[in-house]
């Protein structure tokens, strides 16, 4: 699946120059191999009543305005005492789906003290580099300082190889009648970093 790239400054010239030589929507995408539907949206913001009117220096103005707007409005900027709570319970090592349950139960009623977990961890990273954004991150319980994305597939861990089921011993050790056969297991811990052994 291809990305989604926003439309840049050389796009919205092309797009002028286009619609000046009387293109269709449908001819100028495809000379910039965009969607129909994309180009439509981009004239529509612009803002102009009528699409000759178009012009790349006043779209791209349009949009550096939007794409601020829409960077200042997140909801933990604007709701200071509910920014307050939930780095209270970051400070505690509380996970972001912990808090966002916790505020549930301690403001039943109030909507404005509401936040998903991903509006959490999407405020955290997009705070600039510094030393508030260390302190808050190191109380992840992860530590990432980069989020990862939320379907990256992950390498699973390898399965044993040519193990034998415990089911298939032979019927003098299952019954333990003969002395001196020895049981073993092994549990291994998280991320392999430990392991404990039993032999019976």
């Amino acid at each position: 699946m291809v990305k989604y790239q926003r439309i840049t400054h050389m796009e919205r010239e092309e797009i002028s120059r286009h619609i000046a030589s009387g293109y269709s929507v449908r001819k100028i995408a495809h000379s910039l191999n965009r969607p129909p539907s994309t180009i439509s949206r981009e004239i529509l913001r612009s803002g102009v009543v009528e699409r000759k009117y178009y012009r790349a220096i006043f779209a791209q103005q349009q949009s550096n305005k939007m794409r601020h707007k829409l960077r200042g409005n997140r909801k933990l900027d604007n709701n200071i005492l509910l920014r307050e709570v939930v780095f209270y319970y970051l400070a505690k090592n509380w996970s972001p789906e912990q808090i966002a349950k916790r505020l549930i139960i301690l403001y039943p009623n109030d909507m404005i003290m509401r936040v998903s977990h991903e509006t959490i961890y999407s405020y955290l990273y997009v705070l600039p580099r510094g030393a508030l954004k260390r302190e808050i991150v190191s109380s992840l319980r992860q530590h990432h300082l980069n989020r990862r994305k939320k379907n990256k597939d992950r390498q699973k861990p390898a399965s044993i190889q040519d193990y034998l089921s415990i089911e298939e011993r032979p019927k003098e050790v299952a019954d333990r009648i003969i002395p001196g056969h020895w049981e073993g297991d092994m549990i291994v811990g998280c991320r392999h970093a430990s392991a404990i052994g039993t032999l019976v």
